[in-house]
């Protein structure tokens, strides 16, 4: 690929596209509710061009980021994850109101749904970052949702994930990274959506055992 700055939209995408089409039936079916969504957005377009961001949205989001940021204790857990799941059935419900109009309305619903138990929410949080790289080709952190959400779920079918921003601790406590299928995409795809590259990543794993 060339290293020429480019939207993220035009040849990424496309390769991304052609690897769905040749997938298993998960890649399948993903492909077919990201399209449905794009089709939902096609009809909503009209309103989004002078949409502001939906601040529930954000607040929402925040809270979830806020949850993580203090590094809860295991015992604290429980307690996480009951207000991530009131949070993703809020998040659900502005989604099938229609209040979704922005590249950060997409990202923040997605990041939310991200932190989701089932394949289904990764799923969705997969499919609303790629909504909003499409509606703003820029948006650095909602790129990297895209390879994130996508790995998040290839771990959760116990697949080998494409960007190698997921790592795995053991039963011993040390931190590794996922494996990864070395043919799915390449150093320039991962660097295209904010990710580092195959061997950054299996570095910075390996920095998470450096106090150990």
């Amino acid at each position: 690929m060339s290293a020429e700055p480019r939207p993220i939209n035009h040849s990424l995408q496309c390769r991304f596209a052609d690897r769905l089409a040749s997938s298993p039936n998960i890649c399948k079916g993903i492909a077919i509710f990201t399209r449905c969504l794009f089709l939902v957005l096609l009809l909503l377009s009209p309103s989004i061009a002078a949409a502001g961001d939906n601040p529930e949205l954000r607040a929402i989001k925040e809270a979830d980021q806020a949850d993580r940021q203090s590094s809860p204790a295991p015992e604290n857990w429980r307690a996480v994850m009951q207000r991530d799941g009131e949070r993703r059935n809020r998040v659900l419900e502005i989604l099938k109101e229609g209040q979704l109009k922005t590249a950060w309305d997409y990202f923040n619903a997605a990041i939310v749904l991200q932190h989701g138990s089932s394949a289904e929410d990764i799923r969705l949080a997969h499919s609303l970052s790629t909504i909003a790289i499409t509606l703003d080709p820029e948006h650095k952190r909602a790129k990297w949702l895209v390879a994130a959400s996508w790995d998040r779920l290839m771990l959760r079918f116990e697949q080998p994930q494409w960007y190698g921003t997921q790592s795995v601790r053991d039963a011993s406590g040390k931190f590794s990274l996922y494996p990864v299928d070395p043919n799915a995409v390449t150093d320039a795809d991962r660097v295209a959506l904010g990710v580092p590259t195959l061997a950054e990543a299996q570095a910075r794993a390996e920095s998470r055992n450096g106090s150990r």
